[in-house]
């Protein structure tokens, strides 16, 4: 049954425009038909939405027995119910200001759900990677060789900042470039799944992997029986390199230069983490979002580097930090492990979104 507004009379929806249940931080939009029960055409002056609901006519001038299509679009930022209006300014003498209704009910998605895990799991993944024990050994490595090139507490410092710093930039390019071809999977759905459940299946067989190489420096704790770990050829390239690149004056250039070589190749380990982190943050809405998650990941990836060439502008004594990093492989890869199955359940579609949600439920 249709309201009518006389002289001239313009029939609305009793019940405005009514949204039902629609995903909370997700735009949506509705129509509804506007008719002219008159015998004489109605003028609207203008269209308003309110309380970020935006609405728009199809037509400012609607014939007698005509309809009018009014579009409302909006977005409701948190889970609940919602009341808004948009207003209709016409040639109305007796009603000259029409407020329609705008209601429904905000839910959370699955998606959204998911998404509230996200920057725990980046910030947890950053800082477990960067004590990685296949490529912390290297970090220690690399302190070394600058310690006891005779340089003072200050070169050294500034080199090993130098080779943080571009550490950081190098994953950060190498970040955003591989993000946004996993946000071009987005469009490609069944394409896009089936990565995701590859990617997922790889990330438990390293969580396995892992967990089994705890066990095995367990029984006998020497490095070459872990599985996960840089190739031998790998690690003395990287060794090469860094000895060839601080061995003259420009120390930071000279770091920071490193870096970009260090951390492609240093990439074969670290990477087990940082694909599928990408993988997470790339199906988060909004590109400052995406970018800021990288970013928080990549400073927390690089915080134990920062630390391991502090400590080694203090010492030369290379070998107690090599002890230090031996004496905590089982942890660091009993943490890896965990982390892995955490993001195999993440991006595997549809079960991370599933679980995240009923997490949030029950807590």
């Amino acid at each position: 049954m249709l309201s009518t507004l006389s002289a001239p009379r313009l029939a609305v929806p009793p019940e405005g425009v009514a949204f039902g249940e629609i995903a909370a931080g997700e735009t949506a939009s509705k129509s509804i038909e506007l008719r002219n029960a008159s015998p004489s055409p109605v003028t609207v002056s203008q269209v308003k939405g309110c309380c970020g609901a935006y609405a728009a006519l199809s037509s400012m001038r609607i014939k007698p027995s005509s309809s009018a299509t009014l579009s409302v679009s909006l977005k409701a930022m948190l889970p609940g119910e919602f009341s808004k209006h948009v207003q209709i300014l016409c040639d109305n003498p007796e009603s000259p200001v029409i407020n329609i209704p705008v209601t429904g009910t905000a839910v959370e998605s699955k998606t959204a759900a998911a998404s509230r895990w996200t920057l725990p799991a980046v910030l947890l993944s950053g800082i477990v990677d960067g004590f990685n024990p296949c490529s912390f050994a290297i970090m220690i490595s690399l302190a070394g060789i600058l310690a006891i090139g005779g340089r003072k507490r200050k070169a050294r410092i500034l080199g090993g900042l130098s080779f943080c710093a571009g550490t950081f930039v190098t994953y950060m390019l190498m970040g955003l470039g591989l993000m946004q071809a996993m946000k071009a999977l987005e469009g490609l759905r069944v394409v896009h799944d089936v990565v995701m459940a590859v990617l997922a299946l790889a990330l438990f067989v390293l969580s396995f992997l892992s967990f089994r190489d705890a066990l095995k420096f367990k029984k006998v704790p020497v490095f070459s029986v872990v599985t996960l770990k840089l190739p031998e050829g790998v690690k003395v390239l990287i060794r090469k390199i860094a000895m060839e690149s601080w061995s003259g004056p420009a120390v930071a250039l000279a770091g920071f230069g490193c870096a970009f070589l260090v951390t492609l190749l240093d990439a074969l380990c670290t990477g087990q983490v940082y694909v599928p982190v990408l993988a997470l943050i790339s199906r988060e809405p909004g590109a400052c979002r995406s970018f800021a998650l990288l970013a928080l990941y990549n400073l927390a990836f690089i915080a134990p580097l920062v630390a391991v060439f502090v400590l080694a502008s203090k010492t030369t004594d290379a070998f107690q930090m090599a002890k230090w990093s031996s004496r905590n492989v089982i942890p660091a890869k009993i943490a890896l492990g965990v982390m892995f199955a955490i993001l195999g359940v993440l991006v595997l579609p549809g079960l991370g979104a599933w679980l995240a949600e009923l997490v949030g439920r029950a807590v």
